[in-house]
C-alpha cells in the first residue's frame, strides 16, 4: 500500500478519546476481575487491578479537562464504568462472605437514585452529583482496594464496619432526595450541572 494512503489518527483526535478509553477501561478490569476472582488464587492481580481502577478514576476526569474533551458521554461513560466495576468487586467480595449483600444492594440503589433524579427528575443531559455522593464515591475505592489486599479473609474487619458502611450510603441517598425536594419549591431557578468528568 502506498505511503500516502496509510493515514494515522491525528494527536488530538487521539487525545479527545483518551479520557473516554480510561473510563472504558474500568469495564474490562472489572471484567478480568471475575475471572481471577473465581480462578487460581493470584491476590497480586487483584491489587493491581483495584489500583488501576482506582487510578483510571481520577485521571479521566482530569484528562477530559485538560484535553477540552468532556461530553455528556464521556460523563455517563465515567458513571456506567464506575458503578460496572465498584459492583463487581462489591458482589464478588459479597459472595464470599466478605462484606454482607446490603453494601452492593444500596451501591446499586443509590446509582439507580443518582440516574433517575440527574435524568428524570432534573431533566439533565449530565449526571449531577452530590456532596456526599461524591464522596461515597471515593470511598467506593477504598473499599475496593481494602478488598483487594484482604481477601480471601472472610471474617475480615471490614464485614464489622458495613453498617455504618451501609449508613453513609443510605445517608447520601437521603440527602440527594431532601435536595431534590427542595429543588422543587425552587421552581425557574436553573439547576446548575457539577464541572468535569
Amino acid at each position: 500500500m502506498a505511503a500516502h494512503l496509510i493515514r494515522f489518527p491525528s494527536p488530538p483526535g487521539f487525545l479527545t478519546q483518551s479520557a473516554n478509553l480510561i473510563s472504558g477501561s474500568r469495564l474490562i478490569l472489572a471484567c478480568i476481575w471475575i475471572a481471577i476472582f473465581f480462578g487460581p488464587p493470584h491476590p497480586q492481580l487483584l491489587r493491581t487491578i483495584s489500583l488501576a481502577g482506582a487510578t483510571s478514576d481520577l485521571l479521566d476526569g482530569q484528562i477530559a479537562r485538560w484535553t477540552h474533551s468532556a461530553s455528556h458521554f464521556g460523563r455517563w461513560l465515567d458513571n456506567l464504568a464506575d458503578i460496572a466495576f465498584i459492583l463487581t468487586v462489591f458482589s464478588c467480595a459479597a459472595y464470599e462472605g466478605m462484606i454482607p449483600v446490603y453494601l452492593p444492594a444500596l451501591v446499586a440503589a443509590s446509582f439507580l437514585q443518582y440516574v433517575a433524579d440527574s435524568l428524570l427528575l432534573r431533566g439533565s443531559p449530565i449526571p449531577l452529583k452530590s456532596r456526599l455522593g461524591h464522596w461515597a464515591g471515593a470511598f467506593n475505592y477504598i473499599i475496593v482496594i481494602v478488598i483487594a489486599w484482604t481477601r480471601p479473609a472472610p471474617g475480615t474487619w471490614l464485614r464489622g464496619l458495613a453498617p455504618m458502611i451501609g449508613l453513609f450510603y443510605l445517608a447520601a441517598m437521603f440527602e440527594r432526595a431532601a435536595a431534590y425536594r427542595n429543588a422543587l419549591t425552587l421552581r425557574g431557578v436553573t439547576v446548575k450541572p457539577t464541572t468535569g468528568e
